[in-house]
């Protein structure tokens, strides 16, 4: 058994959505402007976002979409324990690959990266580029920078831990069934 319960985790990510989630509406800066997300995005060649220095409609969505993460995810957590079990290892990997996906691409879509253009190129390689959001902002570009590559980095790290110890709990429930059945025969 880890140190935290795998139900611990989710509730501490969930708060921690919630927190970012008030930053994202009040101060968005203030998230885009942290050290690890500076050094993770420098470490990883990836361009700053710049589009969150002030609140805006869209760093309004992203607060409203974490809080919704985060409420679902805190009653879910609150489930009676084999249920919540089930119901957490169908969610997990879903989520695991989902964030895999976007940080993976959020890397491999940066400028000199795979999926990128060359350096110097800006947006004008087909299918990956200009057009379609404010300020003539592409996908790519709102996509491959520090601080989608930050959030999906360490919400896959949290998931996976929350995964394993969601499996370390599954032993320790199976464990506990078979000796409260093998209990049962012994008694009849």
């Amino acid at each position: 058994m880890g140190l935290l319960s795998p139900y611990t985790l989710i509730r501490t990510i969930s708060l921690l959505h919630l927190t970012a989630a008030y930053f994202f509406l009040t101060n968005p800066a203030r998230i885009t402007d942290q050290n690890v997300v500076y050094m993770l995005g420098e470490s990883m060649h990836l361009p700053h976002a710049t589009t969150f220095t002030k609140p805006s409609e869209a760093s309004t969505f992203v607060a409203i979409l974490l809080s919704l993460f985060a409420v679902s995810d805190f009653t879910a957590a609150g489930l009676d324990q084999l249920v919540a079990l089930e119901y957490w290892l169908a969610n997990v990997p879903v989520r695991l690959a989902v964030m895999f996906a976007v940080t993976g691409y959020s890397w491999v879509g940066r400028e000199g990266g795979y999926l990128g253009p060359e350096p110097g190129l800006g947006s004008f390689r087909v299918g990956l580029g200009s057009g379609g959001l404010k300020g003539g902002m592409g996908v790519r570009e709102s996509v491959c920078n520090s601080l989608v590559f930050s959030w999906g980095f360490f919400e896959m790290c949290a998931w996976f831990w929350v995964f394993t110890s969601l499996r370390d709990e599954r032993t320790a429930v199976a464990k506990k069934i078979l000796e409260h059945r093998k209990a049962e025969e012994d008694r009849l």
